[in-house]
């Protein structure tokens, strides 16, 4: 083997792994496992409901068991859901950073802001007062083109590029 092939297998074996871990890191983000975690916390508050929020101590063996099946469903399909395999997530998770794990927080936060105000009605809004005048006079001229801050302009009369009928 010449040095150069070495030299070349060498370098390949040092760049691809890295080139590997550089896009799993690219692909999730803390806003990305906000979102995961907030889905996953969400199939599994219903597989809870649907055993009537009973601790496990209160289910018999069959039901514990069949209720852990489905929270292993319900988790695993929240990550394919996401585009992320259970591995990935987890090395995601434990490697990061106080500042990412900040960032996922907040955005947990302004996600669950999000979901409870899209659940409360939009407030009716106030009907404004309106001024409805009938007819033009001085004291309460119509504007047509107005500039804020400048004094009302009235023409008085016909404008004079208008034409008359005849």
């Amino acid at each position: 083997m010449s040095p150069r092939s070495a030299l070349l297998l060498v370098t390949s074996w040092l760049i691809i792994p890295g080139q590997a871990l550089a896009a799993d890191s690219t692909e999730l983000t803390p806003e990305k496992v906000a979102e995961i975690r907030r889905d996953e916390a969400q199939a599994l508050s219903e597989v809870n409901a649907e055993y009537g929020n009973r601790k496990s101590s209160e289910m018999s063996t069959a039901e514990r068991r069949e209720a852990i099946d489905k929270q292993k469903a319900a988790s695993a399909s929240v990550l394919e859901k996401h585009g992320v395999s259970g591995k990935d997530f987890a090395r995601y998770e434990a490697r990061m950073s106080p500042a990412d794990n900040a960032r996922a927080k907040a955005e947990e936060q302004r996600l669950a802001e999000a979901a409870k105000a899209a659940k409360q009605p939009a407030p009716a809004a106030a009907p404004e007062e309106v001024h409805v005048q009938q007819g033009f006079s001085n004291e309460d001229p119509v504007e047509l083109e107005a500039t804020e801050g400048a004094e009302p302009s009235i023409d008085v009369g016909v404008p004079k590029d208008a034409e008359l009928p005849q």
